[in-house]
């Protein structure tokens, strides 16, 4: 260290200097020395000045990127065409494709359709059995049930209408199922007579389309006849009375047709009077204003050679 002389007119500082390793003056540590040192409080302040300014700096540069981004997004995609490149082919994922979802089938109208058609069917089938039904004769009828005998094939001159006698007949079927008879015809509206009738009256009743129930009292009782009047009662062309030398228990004839049975409950009478009653008849007459008495012999009421 130099010290001023009296001599040069002046004193010396120190030189805050010291040569560094190639013989030049360490400036940087003159320039620290030379200014002042800051307070704490300004380098505080000074910080957070930086760093509210790199804030608003980050905040700017983020706004841009978004309106970027945004004006990026609306601008209309590139056609395809000079100057596009066309997209790769394994870039990007495959469209998905719409998923079915199925549905549980509505039963509702198929359920009414499969009803209307089977009423369709119904009818169709009703209809053709009526047709089928109406196209068959009484004898084909009488033919379906079992046991029954049809005397118009085996005795065509046995069913002949309008032969009328006077007085007694003898017949050859017992009960009689046709031929000669009395004018006068039983009446026939359902009646049920307790006691015998008279044949002759009761086929004429026949002849006019009547089926008439005949049954033996010695082997039928009381809830048997009940039950066979319920066929008969009541209905028109339709006719019972019981006959006491009657070869079976029931006996149920027509014009020309006859069922026995010693079965009173035996299905087949009731499937005869369907086939017989209205449809055997060969004149169309009346069943009222008829011979209501019983007992066996005819009563010559009228004398007149039609009926």
């Amino acid at each position: 260290m130099s010290i001023s002389t009296p001599q040069s007119g002046g004193s010396r500082r120190p030189s805050a200097t010291k040569a560094t390793a190639g013989g030049k003056p360490n400036l940087e540590k003159k320039e620290e020395s030379a200014g002042s040192t800051p307070s704490k409080a300004a380098s505080k302040a000074a910080s957070k000045s930086a760093s509210k300014a790199a804030s608003k700096a980050a905040g700017r540069t983020a706004s841009a990127t978004k309106a970027g981004a945004k004006a990026a997004s609306s601008r209309p995609a590139a056609k395809a065409g000079a100057g596009a490149r066309p997209a790769a082919k394994g870039g990007g994922r495959r469209p998905l494709a719409p998923v079915k979802v199925s549905q549980g089938r509505n039963w509702g109208p198929i359920a009414m359709f499969a009803a209307v058609i089977l009423v369709a069917v119904g009818i169709i089938g009703y209809a053709g059995w009526r047709v089928y039904e109406s196209a068959l004769t009484v004898s084909d009828r009488v033919g379906a049930i079992d046991g029954a005998v049809n005397f118009r094939k085996s005795q065509p001159d046995l069913v002949k209408a309008a032969q009328h006698q006077s007085g007694p007949i003898k017949y050859e079927q017992n009960p009689p199922v046709a031929g000669k008879h009395n004018a006068d015809w039983q009446n026939c509206m359902g009646e049920v007579y307790d006691a015998p009738i008279a044949s002759e009256h009761a086929v004429h009743s026949m002849e006019h389309g009547a089926v008439w129930l005949v049954y033996n009292p010695a082997k039928v009782d009381a809830a048997q006849k009940e039950a066979l009047a319920g066929k008969v009662r009541g209905k028109e062309y339709a006719l019972m009375s019981p006959m006491e030398n009657l070869d079976t228990t029931v006996s149920v004839q027509a014009w020309g047709f006859q069922l026995k049975t010693d079965n009173p409950s035996d299905k087949r009478i009731d499937e005869f009077i369907k086939a017989t009653r209205k449809n055997a008849g060969v004149e169309q007459a009346q069943c009222s204003g008829g011979i209501t008495e019983t007992g066996t012999t005819p009563r010559d009421l009228q004398q007149q050679t039609g009926g």
